[in-house]
């Protein structure tokens, strides 16, 4: 019995291509391998795992013909497919040769890191952008295969705008979410609570140099003495040495509960980050039309291992500003468990923010 792709995207088989889009981009952050740098190594390899089947998934449904197999035929009939070569795409059997071409037919099972981070960069550079996370540019052409074809790669609700630039398939693999390449790519992890994790997706603000400001990129190492960030910017490539203070964290895996909007109530947040000033998230992936929510902090629910600024705690004011991690979620409670440098406390979700 073969792997049913349409539960590891988590969508219906009568599903569109905007609900197929935005699946897709939703799994593919959460399990990004950077985004578990850091964490054991069992872990590491689960989600590298998960990450290459999401991607394999994606690479089927969203190709009409490689579909078209699979819902009739399953995975075994993509894998006779592959076998009997791209002239058996139409054919009405599995493994048939027909009169017309169709698309190439990856063995199924075959995916790689390479290849599942190639579909991962180049959806975002065939998507009209992203706004929402900084206006990132993906480096990269059509050269990450064959999954891009088919139709199925339009804009994704939600982070609107990414312009698409052409490259090799060498730098269009070094645009992603920082994938690091070659001997000199800085590979220390950061254990402490008040830092945030090598893998970490975040946004640069308040920066004197203003062309960096609003720049997305991947947290790469954490520099002791000087208490900075060494950055890898999305959009080139390159790495800057910011200030902790500079730096803004994007939550990819947050979930929305009490609001008085019934519908929202239980949905996961494809990208939140927390505005100070306003003292809300700025919340996407919720609607449809791509429209970024204002939702309060206690009604978003932070995953473990966010870094949180103490914020709001009433009974002991000193708190207030001290950095950590969460460690655990009650969501019955309404309170987070966190681990400060020197303490573990207990507060409720609205005197915690991202940062």
């Amino acid at each position: 019995m073969g792997r049913d792709f349409y539960q590891i995207l988590g969508v219906a088989r009568d599903c569109d291509d905007e609900t197929l889009k935005k699946a897709y981009k939703k799994q593919a952050f959460k399990f990004h391998p950077d985004k578990h740098s850091a964490k054991p190594e069992a872990e590491r390899k689960a989600a590298e795992e998960t990450f290459k089947e999401v991607a394999e998934a994606f690479e089927v449904l969203s190709d009409k013909d490689k579909r078209a197999v699979f819902d009739r035929y399953g995975e075994e009939g993509l894998s006779a497919q592959a076998s009997a070569g791209p002239s058996a795409a139409h054919s009405g059997v599995a493994g048939g040769r027909g009169s017309r071409g169709g698309s190439t037919f990856s063995t199924c099972g075959g995916m790689d890191a390479a290849r599942a981070e190639a579909i991962f960069n180049t959806f975002f550079a065939s998507m009209g952008g992203m706004e929402g996370l900084g206006g990132v540019r993906v480096r990269g052409g059509g050269q990450g295969g064959s999954a891009m074809r088919g139709g199925g790669l339009g804009g994704l609700g939600g982070l609107g705008g990414l312009g698409a630039e052409g490259g090799s398939f060498e730098r269009m693999m070094m645009g992603g979410l920082g994938v690091q390449r070659g001997a000199g790519a800085r590979h220390n992890r950061v254990s402490r609570v008040d830092t945030l994790q090598i893998g970490t997706a975040v946004r640069l603000a308040e920066l004197t140099s203003q062309p960096h400001n609003g720049a997305v990129g991947t947290i790469e190492s954490f520099d002791e003495e000087r208490h900075r960030y060494v950055v890898r910017l999305h959009a080139d490539g390159s790495s800057i040495a910011v200030r902790a203070a500079n730096v803004r964290q994007i939550v990819t895996d947050a979930k929305v509960m009490g609001t008085t909007k019934v519908e929202l109530n239980g949905r996961s947040v494809s990208a939140a980050m927390y505005d100070r000033a306003s003292k809300r998230y700025r919340c996407e992936g919720l609607k449809d039309d791509g429209t970024v929510l204002s939702l309060k902090r206690e009604n978003v629910v932070l995953p473990t291992d966010t870094r949180v600024t103490i914020d709001g705690v009433q009974s002991r004011p000193q708190l207030n500003g001290c950095v950590g991690s969460v460690a655990a979620v009650d969501v019955a409670a309404g309170r987070y468990d966190v681990r400060l440098l020197d303490e573990a406390i207990r507060v409720r979700f609205d005197a915690v923010a991202a940062c």
